[in-house]
């Protein structure tokens, strides 16, 4: 009696658990200024490597596709080489952090040395 009672109380309590674990997202989920900004992101990237497919320096020919609508084009080109030569540099130092290492320990280090990312709006 004990037992089927417990197993009883110990399914309720799952049942329970998973339907306030489950979530539907938001009716707007994808709508709005967020939604629609992805959007418009997206055809200005599609746009980019359609015209940068056969550059030789697509990093650079992206960048100026990308800026090429931005209402400052000047400060959008800044900014993009401004953001390339940090995450150079934020390479750079990881790979001398890991110096000497090879293989999956080379490839462990890099894991532990990539900055963890918050995201925006979240502290």
């Amino acid at each position: 009696m004990r037992s089927s009672f417990a197993t009883l109380l110990g399914a309720a309590l799952l049942a329970g658990a998973l339907a306030v674990q489950a979530q539907t997202p938001p009716a707007d989920a994808g709508k709005g200024p967020r939604g629609e900004q992805r959007k418009e992101m997206r055809e200005k990237m599609k746009s980019a490597h359609e015209a940068c497919k056969d550059k030789p320096d697509k990093r650079a020919c992206m960048r100026e596709q990308m800026c090429a609508k931005a209402p400052d084009p000047a400060k959008c080109q800044a900014e993009g080489k401004l953001r390339m030569h940090k995450q150079i540099e934020e390479r750079q130092k990881m790979h001398e952090a890991c110096t000497g290492k090879r293989g999956d320990e080379l490839m462990n280090c890099l894991q532990a040395q990539r900055p963890k990312h918050k995201p925006e709006g979240k502290k």
